[in-house]
């Protein structure tokens, strides 16, 4: 452990918190991460803390883990995710890894409940998460059935820039993303006639009326799409998009007027009100 800092206290007509930050060394093993977990968890503590909250931050280079729990309860699950974690970041994927455990009650859940976002790092091109995630699905096949998201950026918590990742259904399949998701985003986030970010929702399995991919293109910060740069957009992606023979809920966000939006493949319901330069992509691609 090279670095470590421990809050504790109490809110007014409320529970007492814990929370915990620890930066590992660049060297640290699997083990020691999951050791931290333990260590923490086992802490004796008054009965009238029973049922209150610790928060842990965990930081291995330019990777971090999260977890929280309730003092008193069943950490096993977390502790191994923090191994778990700590394997994939020694393995030197090519982008920063960011796990959580998915909350104080997910104890006892597996699956959706362990969130991992593989990140571009600052000054990289987003390349190099897809190039990244290609490396742990094929190193760690084992680690599917978790809510994996691959982004352009990463800081304070969130997601900067573009992503691809999961729908948020609670019946949504985990698993990796495909080779085929990965390139359409790359695609997406690499070849701009000029400045967007591209957000891919997978929903497996398909959503309303069939949709398997929710893409959003949307404008920098404080900035919105013109007419003539929404029709552009829209003539670049839309053939490939319709190239693949599946449903595609296309959307163009920060746009002035009625939405942008085409179902490509499908069919919306009736009575959507879309922009008037969005209508000639609507015949050619929506199948009603």
């Amino acid at each position: 452990m090279a670095d470590a800092s421990h809050t504790f206290q109490y809110h007014r007509y409320g529970d007492y918190s814990s929370g915990l930050d620890v930066r590992l060394k660049d060297d640290a093993t699997a083990p020691q991460a999951e050791a931290v977990v333990r260590v923490m968890a086992t802490q004796q503590l008054p009965p009238q803390y029973r049922g209150d909250s610790t928060v842990l931050k965990m930081v291995r280079m330019t990777d971090s883990y999260f977890a929280s729990w309730r003092f008193g309860g069943d950490t096993t699950r977390k502790a191994e995710a923090a191994n778990t974690w700590a394997r994939v970041s020694a393995s030197r994927p090519g982008a920063e890894i960011h796990w959580s455990d998915g909350g104080t009650f997910a104890a006892d859940v597996e699956g959706p409940a362990e969130k991992v976002i593989v990140a571009a790092s600052s000054g990289t091109e987003p390349s190099s998460a897809t190039a990244a995630m290609r490396k742990i699905a094929g190193e760690f096949p084992e680690l599917a059935a978790r809510d994996w998201t691959v982004a352009s950026g990463y800081h304070d918590l969130s997601i900067v820039g573009s992503s691809l990742g999961p729908d948020s259904s609670t019946s949504r399949r985990t698993r990796f993303p495909s080779d085929s998701e990965l390139e359409l985003w790359e695609w997406l986030v690499t070849d701009q006639p000029f400045p967007y970010f591209a957000d891919i929702r997978v929903y497996d399995p398909p959503g309303v009326g069939g949709r398997t991919l929710g893409v959003a293109i949307l404008p920098p910060a404080g900035e919105v799409f013109s007419a003539e740069q929404a029709a552009q957009l829209a003539g670049q992606h839309l053939p490939r998009l319709a190239r693949s023979g599946a449903v595609v809920e296309y959307t163009l966000r920060g746009h002035q007027g009625f939405r942008f939006e085409v179902l490509v493949g499908g069919c919306p319901d009736p009575g959507r009100k879309v922009s008037a330069e969005a209508e000639p992509f609507v015949r050619l691609y929506e199948r009603c």
